[in-house]
């Protein structure tokens, strides 16, 4: 398989199938289990949680 640069250099119809295929294949990983708590985790980290929430966070995902 040739490298991502040079799909892109020339301008190669393939390109158009793997980069939307490696999104959606990386999304559906990140819904596997194990994966759970890192997605919650950053959710309390965005939404700016509070030091209970991440205490809980700790405990269910135990």
């Amino acid at each position: 398989m040739p490298p991502i640069a040079e799909l892109i250099q020339q301008g190669s119809i393939n390109l158009w199938l793997f980069i939307p295929s490696a999104i959606l294949l990386g999304a559906l990983h990140g819904l596997e289990p194990g994966h759970s708590k890192t997605m919650m985790a950053s959710f309390i980290i965005a939404i700016r949680g509070s030091i209970g929430q991440a205490v809980l966070l700790g405990l269910c995902a135990r």
